[in-house]
């Protein structure tokens, strides 16, 4: 298993560079047992958030968690930064916020299709899936806006990954179009739209039954000196 100490100097992207073919395949560390864990915690948010409980059944539920969180606390890693590669060379950050798939915080995102990125920019438009629970909720049955914005950076930077002009971004600047569900499938698209040198332009939608919900327009920066 690969970590990377917290505090590192070095991008996730320039670990999994360095460390090249010795990344784990994702069927080492993506077991069964560890997508159930995840899962439960989700669930568990999710109930907290909800939950009818009186004040001594709260004080159950926090004690049996305090259990379980000191047996988890036993063996810790030394980073948060939790990496794997694929069989076609995709490197995968399972633990990011944004949709780590080992990281119970994040929402889970299903990607329609992720291939490695091609050795020069070419226009991709990446399509990718999502359901909100009410833990992610704002207004009454809205997802909170901090968190549509959080979607779309994590897909538009996917895109431009995708596309194969991977970057920081420097700026989002996302615009509301109507409340966007909790509670209710999404579709967020988004898609590398200019490069020009280390400058990347990409842009990307989150629809909710067909309608756009909120659009995005990033500028990131790439690698380089």
């Amino acid at each position: 298993m690969t970590t990377v100490p917290d505090g590192s100097p070095m991008s996730a992207a320039q670990v999994a560079e360095m460390l090249g073919d010795s990344l784990p395949r994702p069927d080492a560390v993506v077991t069964p047992a560890a997508l159930d864990l995840v899962r439960a915690a989700r669930d568990l948010v999710a109930a907290v958030v909800l939950t009818g409980a009186d004040d001594g059944e709260r004080a159950e539920a926090a004690r049996a968690l305090d259990t379980v969180t000191a047996q988890l606390r036993r063996r810790q890693r030394p980073g948060a930064v939790l990496l794997v590669r694929h069989g076609d060379g995709r490197v995968e950050h399972l633990t990011q916020a944004g949709s780590g798939r080992l990281n119970p915080q994040a929402p889970e995102i299903v990607f329609d299709a992720l291939v490695p990125p091609p050795d020069e920019p070419s226009p991709v438009e990446l399509v990718a899936r999502c359901t909100l629970s009410p833990a992610f909720g704002g207004p009454p049955g809205r997802v909170h806006g901090g968190q549509v914005a959080a979607l779309l950076d994590e897909v538009v930077g996917f895109a431009a990954f995708a596309a194969g002009a991977p970057g920081v971004t420097v700026s989002l600047t996302v615009r509301y179009h109507r409340p966007t569900p909790h509670s209710t499938p999404l579709e967020v698209r988004a898609r590398l739209d200019r490069v020009d040198g280390r400058k990347r332009w990409a842009s990307g939608e989150v629809l909710a039954a067909t309608e756009v919900t909120a659009s995005a327009e990033a500028f990131l920066l790439g690698a380089g000196g």
